[in-house]
């Protein structure tokens, strides 16, 4: 459920919880979690407002962990609800197979993994358990008509591949080989709307290293390439940098994303607008603060500018101010308030949103 890298150890860790599997035998055991939420938004785009509640279960999952020795595997399944959650991971609801993979320990830190794996890109974890808080950086709460999924993130989430990582002595690297890097569905970055593509193939590299006590830097990039049955090209590209400082109680984020999608040939609505090609760029800084051994205050602004083929921009600040309480090893109840205001092509658009999360893991 957690990100491999180490530099992001501080911040998988928000929530305070208990991630201890729970055993069965000596070859295998699972771990999980329960996310539900009560959501309130107020979005507005070129004066027209929208109000929207939302109750309801936004993911379970169940994450089946086997150990043979230097052979290990895992089989993640989760459910998602379609209540709104605005992150990356959005779906209409179902059960599906996030994770499934195979990893042989090569030794000396190194290791080779095949099968459906999540990306190593991103400051921010892909699971409601290594947040601070509710939303993620890049989702836009109000969604503001956006096709498909409401967050705007350029990253990439999962793939399907062969992947080579070692990590020593504070420094980590790793390179995958993959189908594709992007998620294909016309609402995110980089997807071109057509399922029945002919061939794709990506590449995935990251690297991190702890410059000093506390202080880690990482760097990464995704590649894809993919051509339809009409022989037209699609490719995208993002670049992936941040840092992480802990010292105290105090945890400090910043990140840089940029990247860029284009077509060539029939167009193919591919990024998050409907257009022909892309480029974006988004940041974000935050800052965490344990202020006991169960509470912490967590401050984060975000930014997401897009200029898309036909002379469409839209561009993002996105304020968010997060409580979580971690009301048992097991139990935590976090709350958001954020605001995001912006532009999409011309119009202004205005989002408040407040959420309550209960977070349940076993």
């Amino acid at each position: 459920m957690k990100k491999t890298i180490a530099i992001t150890s501080a911040l998988a860790a928000a929530s305070s919880l208990a991630t201890a599997e729970i055993k069965i035998n000596e070859f295998l055991s699972f771990a999980g979690f329960v996310d539900m939420s009560y959501v309130h938004s107020d979005g507005e785009l070129d004066g027209d407002g929208e109000t929207d509640n939302s109750f309801g279960v936004d993911q379970v999952e169940i994450d089946w962990l086997f150990n043979f020795g230097k052979v290990t595997a895992q089989v993640d399944l989760e459910y998602e609800g379609d209540n709104g959650r605005g992150d990356a991971n959005d779906s209409d609801g179902g059960v599906e197979v996030e994770q499934a993979f195979v990893s042989y320990d090569l030794g000396n830190g190194a290791s080779i993994t095949a099968g459906r794996y999540e990306s190593m890109l991103g400051l921010e974890a892909k699971e409601p358990t290594g947040l601070y808080q509710y939303s993620t950086a890049y989702s836009l709460d109000g969604e503001f008509g956006l096709p498909g999924s409401s967050s705007v993130s350029i990253l990439p989430d999962y793939a399907q591949g062969v992947k080579y990582t070692r990590e020593s002595n504070g420094t980590f690297f790793g390179i995958s080989i993959q189908d594709q890097s992007f998620d294909t569905d016309s609402g995110r970055f980089g997807g071109d709307g057509n399922d029945d593509n002919d061939s794709s193939y990506g590449i995935e590299v990251a690297f991190s290293t702890e410059l000093s006590d506390g202080l880690t830097f990482f760097l990464g990039g995704a590649y894809e390439d993919v051509e339809n049955n009409a022989g037209d090209d699609t490719d995208t590209w993002v670049i992936n940098s941040y840092v992480t400082y802990e010292t105290g109680a105090w945890t400090f984020g910043a990140e840089l994303n940029y990247g860029e999608s284009d077509a060539n040939g029939p167009a193919e609505a591919i990024t998050q607008f409907g257009l022909t090609g892309e480029e974006t760029t988004q940041g974000l800084i935050m800052a965490n603060y344990a202020y006991s051994d169960c509470c912490s205050v967590t401050g984060r602004i975000s930014y997401s500018e897009h200029d898309a083929d036909g002379g469409v921009e839209a561009d993002f600040t996105k304020y968010t101010l997060a409580h979580n309480y971690a009301v048992s090893d097991n139990l935590a109840i976090i709350t958001e308030v954020s605001l995001v205001d912006g532009e999409l092509a011309g119009d202004d658009a205005e989002a408040t949103t407040g959420a309550v999360e209960v977070l349940f893991t076993f």
